[in-house]
């Protein structure tokens, strides 16, 4: 099992409640995934703000909820608490070797896995495996775009990865890169602190609050009564709802998305639009150039800043793999349910989704498939079935996010849901225990 975050621990922990063997591997130096934040000398995805955009109900693991006096959105370091204790329940953590890092997997002529790993004093090792979990995420490798003259620019210019707080750019003029998640977060603490906060949108992107009608939007999507919904209905629900509760998001000054609700990511705020129509927050298209201390925007306006923060996401890459056991040659991540390499069917992804709802109820479907496959009481397809699987999403996928990368990896809760149940309904061997 390679990392311990939400994904890795559901996988793990599925494992031991089997009584199956596992090592966990995490280059961190605890466990909890992006969770952790050590504070400002230490990058990460994390910052001090960060509070969870999906509900504590669905977010913690069903066989062990988060505590009662959890907030609806818990913050960092009580996901992080959660997740230590997750592990101590489900007797993972003495399994755990953390500040350990995978540099290497390769397969053995006799049909197992070597893994070659680094531990924090540079020491490797060389072990061999029966079967490999990767559950690393997407959120470690921070992606920067290429911006004319950026070089030249004589402030600070730092990743989301590398923030941690706004208290250091009180006082200045910032310049903020991007209008997902993060950017919306960091943007509206910075917009209380700063002289002046711009945040720039290249294309417009939907903005929905975390509630709507006094539901949490993810236990709106996991409801049954969604599942019941054609993708049509659902996406006139939602856009209904957004038109009463917000409005158009051009009388906010911002762009008008060219795609629908669902057509592509969602920045989840509550603020965002509040900070807009107080005038703390200006928003701005895309960097046209910079030249020293002024950013050019592409509507010909043009603003001093000290500061450039670029919240532009991350790649999703696998340094230890070779790229064609998870990618396609265009670069979208081709696998099986979005779970099994069609090259090393033995080789399983945990996590590697986008969903529109909270993430832990598909690991755990996941974590229960693979650990059926691990255990041996459940058999894949054929390869030209799993194959056909993957050409099918690939294609849908396409027509409704495009032929990006991330596009590759979204899925629909209830379907995808849906999908993983069937798949170990359908393939679950007779011998299976119980």
């Amino acid at each position: 099992m390679i990392g311990a975050g939400v994904s890795g621990l559901a996988v793990a922990g599925t494992l031991r409640s089997r009584e199956l063997p596992v090592t966990v591997l995490e280059r961190a130096g605890g466990i909890g995934g992006l969770w952790r934040h050590e504070g400002p000398d230490t990058p990460g995805p994390a910052y001090s703000s960060l509070h969870l955009n999906t509900s504590a109900k669905l977010t913690g693991f069903r066989d062990f909820p988060m505590p009662a006096d959890y907030p609806r959105y818990p913050r960092h370091d009580q996901v992080a608490s959660y997740l230590r204790r997750y592990a101590d329940h489900k007797g993972v953590t003495d399994h755990v070797e953390l500040g350990t890092e995978v540099e290497d997997l390769t397969r053995t002529d006799a049909g197992t896995w070597l893994v070659t790993s680094r531990d924090r004093t540079g020491a490797r090792r060389r072990r061999q495996f029966g079967h490999v979990v990767v559950a690393t995420g997407h959120h470690w490798s921070p992606r920067l775009p290429e911006i004319p003259g950026d070089e030249t620019f004589p402030g600070r210019a730092l990743h989301s990865f590398d923030y941690s707080d706004p208290v250091p750019h009180a006082g200045r003029r910032v310049v903020v890169i991007g209008f997902g998640n993060s950017a919306a977060d960091i943007s509206v603490e910075l917009s209380r602190v700063a002289r002046k906060t711009i945040l720039v949108q290249r294309r417009g992107v939907h903005v929905v609050p975390k509630t709507l009608l006094g539901m949490p939007i993810d236990e709106i999507a996991s409801a049954p009564w969604w599942a019941r919904l054609s993708f049509p209905q659902q996406r006139g629900l939602i856009e209904t709802l957004l038109r009463l509760v917000r409005g158009r998001l051009t009388d906010y000054g911002l762009a008008e998305p060219d795609h629908r609700v669902f057509g592509g990511a969602l920045t989840i705020s509550d603020e965002l639009l509040s900070r807009i129509n107080h005038g703390t927050l200006t928003v701005k298209p895309a960097v046209d150039r910079v030249e020293g201390p002024v950013v050019h925007f592409s509507d010909g306006t043009s603003e001093e800043v000290d500061d450039l923060l670029y919240c532009t996401g991350y790649h999703i890459e696998f340094p230890f793999l070779p790229f064609e056991w998870v990618f396609e040659e265009s670069g979208r991540v081709a696998l099986f349910q979005r779970v099994v390499s069609l090259a090393a069917p033995d080789l399983y992804f945990a996590g590697l989704i986008r969903p529109f709802g909270a993430i832990t109820r598909l690991v755990e479907a996941q974590a229960e498939w693979i650990a059926d496959l691990v255990e041996g009481v459940a058999e894949l397809p054929p390869a030209s079935v799993m194959r056909r699987e993957v050409d099918r999403h690939l294609t849908a996928a396409a027509a409704r996010y495009g032929t990006t990368r991330a596009g590759s990896i979204q899925v629909d809760f209830a379907p995808y849901l849906a999908a993983l149940r069937k798949q170990r309904r359908s393939k679950v061997l007779t011998t299976r225990r119980g």
